[in-house]
């Protein structure tokens, strides 16, 4: 009988233990999950800053939550998205930004990447929107060595510039009888002389002649610049730029000098002066045919000049509808680069030569709306590129050693202005499209690969 009490002691002994351990087992991946959750659980907090209010802007952010969101998951990305307008500068809203300590800072343009730099050297920065980040964020050249593409700083991104060998082919396929080009240029448009300077290298190397024109640009009337500094601007129509091109390569002194524990670049040396440049090439005009009418117009105003000249004592400078008719005479092609501030001038330029039958290579749309021909850069795929530099910095990498990046000139589009081609008797193969046509059916992001969850893109 007691042997008997004590086996049923120990069976109920084993049952009580087997409970336990099933329930401790089946609470483990309850935990588990917990724990998980609680991991899964962050959000990064970023601000972003756009320069002005427009679609190519809005259109960068979108490409670039996009790629937060497919690398990331959507409930780990908070973004905050602020804009300049007359009641909050640049500086304003920058101030605001770091004051309330975010993961990140994104910035679309120059005014915003500038203000956030120069308010933190700590919050990472990722950039779009910028032409040249060396001659934006004043990166010298040490010893001639050319520039590896990082900043060294807080800061990284992708460049808006298009391709510039491409605008090269471009305006050498839409011009029948290439003979000269005319580089126009503003002395203030640093990120215009830029892009200039690298399409004159591409066209030097094709052995095409050149010559720059000196175009002064439209008052900014959203600026409270002063009657003094309008006068200096519209002084320079005809006469050396007074103006500091930090972004040109030619008239800028990047030599660092060090004096003590100080180095100086020569950014506001008297060498940093910017003037209108001749390529080796140019022999002079372009050569056209002359006829009869021609010849008597020419006498005409041979005679014309003649007494002009013995009446006038005051000169006047040029208007730009002088200045644009003098290009043409001189050049069978123009090229106006991506982001100009001749774009509000573009109405007046763009009769202009297309009366007189010069081709107008476009470095953006908006100046190709008054232009023969231009490439299309999807603003989405820059924004998506530069979601993927912060997707580094997010992982770890350091952000000063992320170097620059540029969109993929595989996907730009060539397009031509249908009006303009009539008007030439010019037509286009099907690798154009029609900008009109092409702008008002086209989907922004839709050409862009974007990354899936299971890791395939």
């Amino acid at each position: 009988m007691k042997k008997r009490l004590l086996s049923l002691i120990l069976i109920a002994a084993m049952g009580f233990s087997m409970i336990a351990c099933g329930k401790k087992t089946a609470e483990q991946p309850a935990n588990e999950v917990n724990e998980e959750s609680d991991n899964d659980s962050y959000s990064y907090n970023i601000t972003a800053l756009l320069s002005e209010d427009n679609t190519y802007n809005q259109v960068l952010l979108q490409g670039f939550s996009d790629c937060l969101e497919d690398y990331l998951g959507k409930e780990h990305i908070t973004i905050t998205s602020s804009t300049v307008n007359e009641e909050n500068t640049s500086d304003i809203l920058a101030a605001r930004a770091i004051s309330k300590s975010p993961d990140m800072i994104f910035t679309a343009g120059k005014s915003t990447l500038l203000s956030a730099k120069n308010g933190t050297d700590i919050i990472p920065i990722v950039a779009t929107g910028i032409v040249d980040f060396k001659g934006t964020l004043r990166i010298a050249s040490l010893n001639g060595k050319s520039w590896d593409k990082t900043t060294g700083t807080n800061v990284t991104g992708v460049s808006s510039k298009p391709s510039i060998v491409d605008q090269v082919s471009l305006m050498i396929e839409a011009t029948d009888d290439l003979q000269t080009v005319g580089i126009l240029f503003s002395p203030e448009d640093t990120d215009a002389i830029y892009q200039n300077e690298i399409f004159e290298a591409y066209l030097n190397q094709a052995g095409i002649p050149w010559k720059e024109y000196l175009i002064p640009s439209p008052a900014d009337t959203n600026t409270a610049a002063t009657a003094e500094a309008e006068k200096a601007k519209n002084s320079t129509a005809l006469t050396p730029s007074k103006y500091v091109a930090f972004s040109a390569k030619q008239g800028m002194d990047n030599d660092v000098v060090t004096f003590g524990d100080k180095t100086i670049s020569g950014l506001n040396s008297t060498s940093s002066t910017r003037v209108a440049l001749v390529s080796d090439f140019w022999t002079g005009a372009k050569v056209v045919p002359a006829t009869e009418a021609d010849n008597d117009s020419s006498e005409d105003a041979d005679d014309t000049t003649k007494k002009t000249t013995s009446t006038d004592e005051e000169e006047t400078e040029p208007t730009l509808e002088e200045l644009i008719s003098d290009v043409c005479t001189e050049c069978s092609a123009i090229y106006i680069p991506y982001g100009s501030l001749l774009s509000s001038e573009m109405d007046t330029i763009g009769a202009i030569t297309t009366e007189a039958g010069v081709t107008v290579v476009a470095g953006d749309t908006e100046v190709g709306q008054n232009s023969l021909v231009t490439l299309f850069q999807d603003p989405y795929t820059l924004g998506y590129a530069a979601g993927k530099k912060a997707v580094k910095v997010f992982n770890g990498d350091e952000i000063g050693s992320i170097k620059i990046g540029s969109g993929d000139s595989d996907n730009a589009v060539k397009l031509y202005n249908g009006n303009i081609a009539e008007k030439f008797g010019k037509e286009f193969p099907k690798s154009f499209k029609e900008i009109n046509d092409f702008l008002e059916t086209y989907e922004y992001g839709s050409t862009t690969t974007r990354y899936q969850a299971s890791g395939e893109e």
